[in-house]
C-alpha cells in the first residue's frame, strides 16, 4: 500500500452548477496520479487558484485526511437538501494503483448512502467489487474517449488500461447499476485518428453516453474545420445512442459548441 501525503480542508460538500436542484459534490483527494495530458481541466483550475504549481505536485495526490469527520458534520445539515454526491470532479474516485483513496471513496459512499444519498463515482480506474456492493441507488461511470492503448499510454499515463476499465463497468451494469460513460475530452484527428464507432461498441451496454469536446488545448483549433468535426461527431453518436435506446448528452447534432462547465464555481472544487 502507498503511503500517501495527507492536507485538511475547512469543508467537503458542495453544490454543483450542473445536475439541477440537489446536486453536491466532494474532493476528497487533491491531485491525481493519472498524469492526463488533454490537459487535465482540474489540473489546470488547481493550477490557477494556487492549490498545486505544478504538473509533478499534482501527480503526487494527497488524501483529504479529515474528509470523514466533515461529511459526518455536514450531510446532517444536507438532508431533505441533497439528492446525490458525485465523487469527484476534481479527482479520481478509484485511483488506480491507489488502494488508499478507493477505500476512502468506500468509507465515504457508505457514509452517504445511510442518509439515503446516492452517490456519482466517475473514474479511469477500476470500479471495485466493495463498491457494487452498496445502494443500488448509486451510479457508475468511467471516462473513455479512445479503445487504443497506445493513445491511452501517451495521453492517460498511469489510469486503467481501456479493457479493464470496460470490463468493471459491465460488471456494475450486470448487476443492475445506473451506468454512463464520459466520452471527454473527445480528440480531433490532429490529436489521433481513430473513429467513434468502435469506442461506442465497446460500452453498448451503457445507459447513457456523454460526449463532450477536447478544450484547453490550442492543437485542437489548427484542425481543419474542427467545429464541423464535432458536430458530425456528435450526429454520429446521438443517433448511434438513439438506434438503441441509450440515453445522449453532450455535443448536440447543431449549434454552437461551448465549453462544458464541471461545477457552479470552479473554486469550490479545491476551496480549502
Amino acid at each position: 500500500m502507498y503511503n500517501m501525503d495527507i492536507v485538511t480542508r475547512k469543508s467537503l460538500l458542495y453544490h454543483t452548477g450542473i445536475g439541477g436542484a440537489g446536486a453536491y459534490a466532494a474532493t476528497h483527494v487533491v491531485g491525481c496520479s493519472h498524469g492526463c495530458r488533454f490537459p487535465c481541466y482540474a489540473f489546470l483550475m488547481m493550477q490557477r487558484f494556487g492549490k498545486v504549481t505544478s504538473y509533478e505536485e499534482w501527480c503526487q495526490p494527497r488524501l483529504v485526511a479529515n474528509a470523514l469527520q466533515l461529511a459526518q458534520k455536514e450531510l446532517p445539515r444536507l438532508r431533505g437538501k441533497a439528492r446525490s454526491v458525485h465523487l469527484s470532479f476534481a479527482t479520481d474516485a478509484f485511483m488506480y494503483l491507489h488502494p488508499e483513496v478507493t477505500e476512502l471513496t468506500l468509507q465515504l459512499m457508505r457514509l452517504i448512502n445511510s442518509y439515503d444519498v446516492p452517490v456519482h463515482t466517475l473514474t479511469k480506474g477500476v470500479i471495485p467489487e466493495e463498491a457494487l456492493q452498496l445502494s443500488h441507488a448509486n451510479q457508475f461511470g468511467i471516462t473513455l474517449v479512445s479503445v487504443d492503448e497506445d493513445f491511452r499510454k501517451r495521453y492517460e499515463p498511469r489510469a486503467a488500461p481501456y479493457p479493464a476499465r470496460i470490463a468493471a463497468l459491465r460488471r456494475a451494469h450486470d448487476l443492475g447499476f445506473h451506468c454512463f460513460v464520459n466520452m471527454e475530452p473527445y480528440p480531433t484527428p490532429n490529436v489521433w485518428q481513430q473513429e467513434i464507432i468502435p469506442i461506442l461498441d465497446a460500452v453498448s451496454f451503457a445507459d447513457e453516453i456523454r460526449l463532450g469536446q477536447l478544450n484547453y488545448n490550442d492543437v485542437v483549433k489548427q484542425y481543419p474545420g474542427w467545429h464541423a468535426f464535432y458536430r458530425q461527431t456528435g450526429v454520429i453518436a446521438r443517433g448511434w445512442c438513439a438506434s438503441r435506446g441509450i440515453q445522449y448528452e453532450g455535443i448536440a447534432a447543431a449549434g454552437t459548441l461551448a465549453p462544458r462547465r464541471i461545477a457552479s464555481d470552479p473554486g469550490d472544487l479545491f476551496s480549502a
